[in-house]
């Protein structure tokens, strides 16, 4: 449990940075202000998710002491090949135009090259912000000496990060530019701005495999133009809070339907989005009765067009069984609450974009949640909130970013507690903790039985958190092995 705590001398209060959900404002529980960054790096970053799409190289336009992060983070990634940079100096800002400078910058750098790219992810920056860069000039001009390269209009802005679209938003956007409209195919659905891929035991892909479609998604994409096969689709979906954006605009130039699924934890809700998408996808049948039964194997094993290789979760209707999802969950549930017992459970927004819903589900099933560390509240959580902030007053809700979390944390906890997510872990200072980053790809009555036994999992056996919390990106690397 968080209490007050020494530093240099003097006691340091918890208040400003950490409130009961019964005190608590919505959607804002804290103070924006200056934030502290803690050593906990699971979500990925820009870097990660522009290599989703294959054959597309990123460029990065900035000065050289912005660039250590992501040359790092594509180092880690062992995807350096696909990376390059063009750095900024200060004689560049006087004696040049930035425009002039970014334009050849980026073309040396294509040419150098030992490929040629499909796309090219550029990525301008806070500079080209502050100097009123015209970008529209910059592409333009690439494009020209490039017409057999997409560029996408990507931005790595931080300072811009506090209005409006973040950079992952932006980015998710920008990879979706390229998607041009393809003849419908009406079995096929693509689950895109996702960087976790679907659990194919989940409730959504086998709905979608009972409903005679098969699911698609980045990660299964070796080339551009399975990639580009999006285009075709007849429903996109995604999971991801920041895919929204990007995935809902694309739905809109291609004039396709696109649903919205996060990994949601009430029961009731579960069914609703279930039934939500068997109704969308059997109004998509009936109205294309005259489309292609099978995807076309023209391009040969590795591509989306293959089933098999490309691991569509296609299922016979007829064989379809669900045994009771519900109930194995929540008796999966009641099971890993008799072997935790009264120990406490945190929880993090890293962990799962919908914390609060989660939280919600772990109480009413008799845990002893005590804290949720989050910064904002998703206003899709409203209902949530509303019931924890009646039922469960003293719930605390505990900020990551706040400058007081940089002493206020546990360090090494004597206790046992066990905590869902990676900043729930070190904040906690608990080696007993469920290491998910989005959710993990699971979804619905099947994610939540999977969440109770990593739950078990996690109260028996201790993980090296030190070790595994700065890690980037984490579930990435081998979704990128070649």
């Amino acid at each position: 449990m968080l209490q007050r705590v020494l530093y240099r001398g003097r006691e340091i209060e918890a208040r400003g940075a950490v409130v009961p959900i019964g005190e608590a404002s919505f959607p804002s529980p804290f103070v924006s202000q200056l934030e502290f960054n803690a050593p906990v790096h699971g979500a990925w970053n820009i870097v990660h998710v522009g290599m989703l799409v294959p054959q597309c190289h990123q460029i990065y336009v900035c000065a050289d002491n912005c660039m250590r992060g992501v040359v790092l983070t594509a180092a880690e990634m062992d995807t350096a090949g696909r990376f390059s940079c063009v750095l900024l100096e200060e004689a560049d800002l006087f004696e040049e135009n930035l425009e002039t400078v970014t334009v050849e910058g980026v073309a040396d750098a294509i040419e150098r090259l030992p490929y040629r790219p499909r796309a090219v992810a550029l990525f301008l920056v806070c500079l080209h912000h502050f100097l009123g860069t015209d970008t529209g000039y910059v592409y333009g001009e690439l494009e020209k000496r490039f017409p057999d390269i997409d560029f996408m209009r990507c931005w790595m802005d931080p300072v811009m990060r506090k209005s409006g679209l973040s950079p992952e938003q932006k980015l998710k956007d920008a990879m979706f530019r390229p998607v041009r409209p393809l003849p419908v195919h009406p079995g096929m659905v693509w689950d895109i701005g996702d960087n976790q891929p679907l659990d194919p035991e989940s409730d959504l892909a086998k709905v979608i495999a009972s409903e005679g479609c098969t699911l698609f998604q980045l990660q299964d994409c070796r080339t551009y133009e399975d990639y580009l096969q999006i285009g075709a689709s007849a429903l996109l979906i995604t999971r991801s809070p920041s895919g929204v954006h990007g995935a809902s605009r694309l739905a809109a130039r291609l004039g396709r339907p696109f649903l919205y699924l996060p990994p949601v934890c009430e029961p009731q809700e579960i069914r609703e989005k279930t039934a939500e998408v068997r109704a969308v996808l059997e109004e998509i049948r009936n109205d294309r009765q005259a489309g292609p039964e099978k995807l076309s194997k023209k391009n040969g094993a590795g591509s989306p067009q293959n089933d098999a290789a490309a691991g569509g979760n296609t299922a016979d209707p007829a064989g379809f069984v669900m045994e009771d999802p519900e109930k194995r969950a929540l008796g999966a549930l009641a099971h890993a609450r008799a072997l935790l017992g009264e120990t406490e459970v945190t929880l993090d927004h890293v962990g799962t974009p919908r914390p609060l819903g989660l939280a919600r589900l772990l109480l009413e099933s008799g845990f002893h949640v005590t804290t949720v560390w989050l910064d904002a509240i998703d206003p899709l959580e409203e209902e949530d909130y509303h019931y924890l902030r009646a039922l469960y007053p003293d719930l605390l809700l505990a900020a990551t970013v706040h400058p007081k979390m940089r002493v206020l944390h546990a360090g090494e906890n004597e206790g046992k507690m066990v905590a869902i997510g990676p900043k729930a872990a070190w904040f906690g200072g608990t080696r007993h903790f469920v290491n998910l980053v989005d959710f993990g790809g699971l979804w619905g009555f099947a994610g939540i039985e999977k969440l109770a036994n990593l739950l078990e999992d996690a109260f028996l056996h201790e993980k090296d958190t030190r070790s595994i919390v700065p890690r980037k990106g984490f579930g990435c690397t081998c979704i990128f092995a070649e």
